[in-house]
């Protein structure tokens, strides 16, 4: 699953000789057998997200094209059904567990490819500008690099490891070159503040390292010529917001219908567009105002209450390793700093809806009491059932926990 959708987020769909068309059918195909699974294991559902769920879809009756909005609301559905903080039972964990530990080694092994890419010159397949290695655009490798560096430097605090702090060091390369100056940001202060807590003199020296070389890329970028391609691209664009009418017309649509919104996957306005079969193409500029605008103050309050309790959880208990915690703390923290400028949060069919949806997924499981955690993943009797009844689900409920 993990390895599909990333593909889907490449360009090599294009290439390989496979319809794009199945990658799509092929992505929903496993969302629906690994949603299917989690359903059918029994246990319980949070409440707060079934809000959630039954919240967006409220936002259709408003929606401009109302098949193409169910049509990304059922996969947004899957999604949350799949790797989100929706179903409690041991399956869904297990699946949760697998996805994240296969998403974090991916995260980390794409970031040293892209090292590599850029280091040796190898061609960027998309032709797009300043650096996408053979991702279909450098908005979707800043931030897996971004998160890639991230996640190396929580290993390497936590393991005295110089491997993990050379790839933290080297992904700075493909981050930079991507372009993305928000990508950049976000792993900046997810940087600082895992170093601060963990190396407090350490973490001091980078903050201010940090805030010079942020200091000059926004004040001084004038400066860098074309031929500085690692960094020139970024600091070219020094101030400049490229999100203000992406940002307007998303503030626009939600006055056109405060209540409900216009609609999961719906846009009015700035970075709308419609395809060929009619379907609507959205660039939000912003995952916050993607929620404000497409499913209204219903679905806004319904999402970050659900978020908030998620979160007050999490900082309560952390019943995880202080790796573990630490790398949910700094994936969360470059996301949601990356969200500002980038509307992937109700982007079904982006890896970085994927990676949202299934750190929330663990910040859930992470967020459970000890006891109940304990008895909803405990999975050996879970794989010696499975040997003996194959598919059929094994019903737990949270209080057997």
């Amino acid at each position: 699953m993990v390895l599909v959708y990333f593909i889907r987020g490449s360009v090599f769909p294009w290439y390989l000789p496979v319809p794009f068309g199945a990658w799509i059918a092929l992505n929903v195909l496993c969302l629906t057998v690994a949603a299917g699974i989690a359903i059918v294991g029994g246990g319980t559902w949070r409440a707060p997200w079934v809000i959630v769920l039954v919240a967006f879809v409220a936002s259709i009756t408003q929606a401009e094209e109302i098949h193409t909005a169910l049509s990304r609301w059922i996969g947004l559905s899957l999604l949350m059904l799949a790797l989100g903080p929706v179903i409690l039972n041991p399956t869904a964990l297990a699946i949760r567990a697998a996805a994240w530990r296969w998403t974090l080694n991916g995260v980390t092994g794409l970031t040293a490819i892209f090292v590599l890419w850029y280091t040796l010159h190898l061609p960027c397949p998309v032709g797009r500008a300043p650096f996408a290695a053979f991702m279909n655009q450098s908005m979707i490798l800043g931030p897996i690099a971004g998160l890639g560096v991230v996640i190396a430097a929580a290993h390497a605090v936590h393991g005295n490891s110089w491997r993990w702090g050379l790839l933290a060091t080297l992904g700075l390369i493909p981050l930079l070159a991507s372009g993305s100056r928000v990508a950049a940001l976000a792993a900046g202060m997810a940087s600082c503040y895992l170093l601060i807590r963990r190396r407090p003199l350490l973490g001091a020296v980078l903050t201010l390292a940090f805030a010079v070389m942020l200091g000059y890329f926004l004040t001084r970028g004038e400066n860098l010529t074309e031929g500085e391609s690692l960094g020139g691209s970024l600091a070219r664009k020094g101030l400049t917001n490229t999100r203000v009418e992406l940002w307007e017309s998303r503030i626009t649509e939600f006055k056109s219908s405060p209540l409900f919104g216009i609609g999961v996957a719906m846009g009015t306005g700035s970075g709308t567009a419609k395809e060929a079969d009619g379907s609507i193409r959205v660039e939000p500029g912003s995952s916050y105002l993607a929620i404000l605008a497409m499913t209204g103050a219903v679905g806004t309050v319904a999402f970050f209450s659900a978020l908030g309790l998620v979160l007050y959880g999490f900082m309560n208990l952390r019943r995880h390793a202080p790796l573990d915690n630490d790398i949910l703390v700094v994936a969360g923290i470059f996301l949601a700093v990356h969200g500002v400028a980038e509307g992937w949060i109700l982007g079904f069919g982006s890896p970085l809806c994927f990676l949202f949806w299934l750190w929330l997924g663990k910040l859930g499981d992470a967020s459970l009491p000890l006891l109940q955690a304990n008895g909803l993943s405990n999975t050996r009797g879970y794989r010696r059932w499975f040997s003996r009844t194959g598919f059929q689900p094994m019903r737990v409920s949270a209080r057997q926990g």
